[in-house]
């Protein structure tokens, strides 16, 4: 018991030299370092003197930034902050401070829920050790940032392949965090949201466009980092180029067999890059698949066809194409029949009309045969016919293809006379021709066995 009683007293004057040390107030700051925060208490009231020199300030991220100057006497733990829609109230508490030196508070609400232009009112209430809220209080009304302004001076690059370009000045608001584009079909809308342009120094989109000659209208909107929008812009007109018009006056400039020499007037426009020509051939029954046979690089308005058939009906179209890739519609059809060489049988020999042969050298002459290739008969000149004794009385299907030397171009003999190539021939597409050789006429030229 005796030592009990000195270790007690013992502790009495430690604590009694302790207070008298560093001073009772002090002592109870130090040692409410170690203890929970008091619970604010605003039904209990104590007398403090309020703070002064508070200060405001609306930040970018829809928060609002208190600062005000301590209060020096009492018992201050810290400072209770309330906020209210209206002055009159009602006010809910929204953050406290745990010293009497913590003069600063930033009000964000929930998420950012304080919103772009709202004014709020507010108090500070100091409060002591115990919790107790004092009466007084400091007053202020802050508002925060309205929405971000609209871009400025949006422009628009017209006449481009199927896309706007749009370039603008950016808002001045700091709290602009990019860019909404909307899009219209007429300067009264209505208006869909093309894209989000990220970032407040980023002042040029480009929309692509899925058609020619299109013309579109376009607003921006300034937005902040939690969507709020400032007013659209001033509509603006944007036109996509226009394709090329469909080539006109195409004609059958020469027609000779193994050749159709087509020709057409040029487009207006100063940027064709070439011309694509389509071919549709006539079958026994309907017209076969149209098809792509041939692409003359501008400004070249000629093209020939050497592989339409003798006697074939065929179909030509054109479409012109510009230097962006887009491609005009269709020109009007122009229908033709190829070439043929008059084939006929005169007697026992199949005959042709040799005025339709110039220019080739040599005829070949075919028979079709069922499931085998085509058997070759023989061969004369061009402007001759040929005998067909040696075929049997009976229907026949015969072939004639004319032929000529290939001539290598710039190829040339000492007299400055083109050469032919070694080994190559210049063919027409095939001419053919279904008969039937009577029995009595081949009896009265072969001899009797």
């Amino acid at each position: 018991m005796a030592a009990s009683a000195r270790s007690a007293g013992s502790l009495v004057c430690a604590a009694a030299l302790l207070l008298a040390a560093v001073g009772c107030a002090e002592l109870r700051a130090r040692v409410a370092e170690f203890l929970p925060e008091p619970t604010i208490d605003f039904e209990r009231e104590v007398e403090l003197v309020p703070p002064e020199g508070l200060r405001i300030t609306s930040t970018p991220d829809r928060q609002v930034a208190l600062a005000w100057d301590p209060v020096l006497i009492g018992d201050v733990a810290g400072y209770a902050i309330i906020r209210a829609r209206v002055a009159s109230g009602p006010y809910i508490p929204v953050g406290r401070t745990s010293s009497r030196f913590e003069t600063v508070f930033v009000d964000g609400g929930d998420d950012g829920k304080l919103g772009d232009g709202q004014t709020y009112y507010y108090r500070i209430h100091p409060y002591d050790g115990e919790g107790r809220v004092s009466k007084s209080h400091v007053f202020a009304k802050a508002s925060t940032l309205p929405p971000p302004e609209p871009p400025r001076e949006l422009q628009v690059y017209s006449n481009l392949p199927r896309l706007a370009v749009l370039r603008w000045e950016p808002s001045p608001s700091s709290n602009v965090a990019g860019y909404v584009v909307l899009r219209g079909p007429t300067m009264a809308g209505p208006w869909e949201r093309v894209t989000f342009v990220p970032g407040a120094l980023h002042t040029v989109y480009e929309d692509r466009v899925p058609g020619d000659l299109r013309v579109l209208y376009y607003r921006l909107r300034g937005v902040n980092r939690f969507g709020g929008e400032s007013e659209m812009t001033e509509p603006v007109r944007a036109v996509t180029k226009a394709e090329p018009l469909p080539p006109v006056g195409l004609t059958v400039a020469e027609s000779r067999v193994g050749r159709i020499r087509l020709r057409w007037e040029p487009n207006v426009e100063s940027d064709i890059a070439h011309y694509l020509v389509l071919r549709m051939t006539r079958g026994e029954d309907a017209w076969n698949k149209e098809q792509s046979v041939a692409d003359v690089a501008a400004p070249a308005i000629e093209w020939v066809d050497t592989e339409v058939g003798c006697a074939e009906r065929v179909r030509y179209r054109l479409r012109a194409v510009d230097a962006d890739g887009l491609a005009s519609a269709n020109s009007r059809p122009l229908e033709t029949v190829g070439p043929d060489i008059g084939l006929e049988l005169r007697g026992l020999e199949l005959a042709w009309d040799a005025t339709r042969t110039r220019g080739w050298t040599r005829a070949r002459v075919y028979e079709r045969r069922q499931l085998l290739p085509d058997s070759l008969l023989g061969e004369v000149a061009a402007d001759e016919s040929f005998p067909l004794t040696a075929l049997s009385p009976g229907p026949h299907e015969l072939v004639v293809v004319l032929t000529r030397p290939h001539v290598s171009k710039g190829a040339s003999d000492a007299s400055g006379q083109p050469l032919p190539g070694a080994d190559s021939l210049d063919t027409t597409p095939p001419c053919r021709l279904r008969l039937e050789l009577p029995a009595a006429a081949l009896e009265r030229v072969q001899p009797p066995t």
